[in-house]
């Protein structure tokens, strides 16, 4: 896997077998840097035709209300224009942020891909990139 992003609150990877693009979040990310991680990713992935997307929150803290209308309204309708077919979350510890993302995939209804599941660990969700959803 190859990092291709680095940053206090971010880290991005690229796993080429499996066509995805993983963003490890560090730490809490206020507005600005969520919307550059975001936005980062969008430019990685398309850049590197990826096919699926993890999002590693295991270590994320809350997602402002402000920031996940941002997600739905600016940042989902601009990923659902890729060619990604899936994503694999890893819950995040912290309860706020769980609540946080359940609403922001509620909202994302016909936006979020093709097959999304939920995971405990980012072994799972690689696994589950690399095997289940690599075989669509």
């Amino acid at each position: 896997m190859q990092t291709l992003f680095t940053s206090p609150f971010l880290r991005i990877h690229h796993d080429g077998y499996a066509h995805a693009l993983e963003l490890e979040w560090l730490d809490f990310a206020n507005s600005p840097q969520l919307r550059t991680g975001l936005n980062t990713g969008l430019q990685l992935a398309e850049q590197y035709h990826v096919r699926a997307w993890i999002g590693n929150l295991k270590r994320m803290h809350v997602i402002r209300p402000l920031d996940q209308d941002w997600i739905n309204s600016d940042w989902f309708p601009r990923f659902s224009r890729l060619d990604i077919l899936h994503m694999a979350v890893v819950e995040s510890d912290d309860v706020l942020n769980r609540q946080g993302v359940t609403r922001v995939m509620h909202n994302a209804t016909g936006l979020a891909p093709l097959s999304t599941a939920y995971f405990q660990t980012v072994e799972e969700a690689r696994h589950w990139v690399r095997t289940y959803a690599y075989a669509f």
